[in-house]
């Protein structure tokens, strides 16, 4: 393999999430049954359970399609229950299911081993810097009012 630096940083980006998602998927459903989107959705309905379908959605970042097949998954394993929300008819609330929650318990250690192996050979300072940059990353996207001609 060619061991110059690849500088080419969305490329680079992209892919480390696929690799690393892949990656996490395949543990995730061999030890929990769930995968990394499931997983961040338990996260967020522990700290906000009862939230809006939409609040959910946008939490994730995924569209209506992908966040209802998501619910709808994650509604038949159990994971979650949706309800009808009492103000708004048409909206709708979701909770975490006791199962949902011991799942999401049982994926912290799991966590912190991706985090660790991920991190591994480089100095707290340096990971800093790659937390400081992805969040940069992330904050700039969400706040850009243009696109790229």
């Amino acid at each position: 393999m060619d061991e110059t630096p690849d500088n080419r940083l969305f490329f680079l980006i992209n892919r480390s999430r696929h690799v690393l998602l892949k990656w996490a998927d395949a543990i995730l459903m061999e030890k929990l049954s769930v995968t990394s989107a499931q997983l961040a959705a338990l996260f967020i309905l522990e700290k906000e359970d009862g939230c809006l379908l939409k609040e959910l959605s946008r939490g994730l970042g995924l569209n209506n399609s992908a966040i209802t097949g998501l619910v709808s998954r994650m509604e038949k394993a159990g994971l979650i229950e949706k309800r009808s929300c009492l103000e708004d008819g048409r909206a709708f609330q979701v909770y975490i299911t006791p199962k949902g929650a011991r799942t999401a318990a049982l994926a912290l250690p799991l966590v912190d081993q991706f985090n660790e192996f991920a991190s591994e050979g480089f100095t707290p300072e340096e990971m800093e810097t790659v937390c400081r940059f992805l969040s940069s990353v992330i904050h700039k996207i969400s706040c850009a009012q243009t696109r790229p001609a």
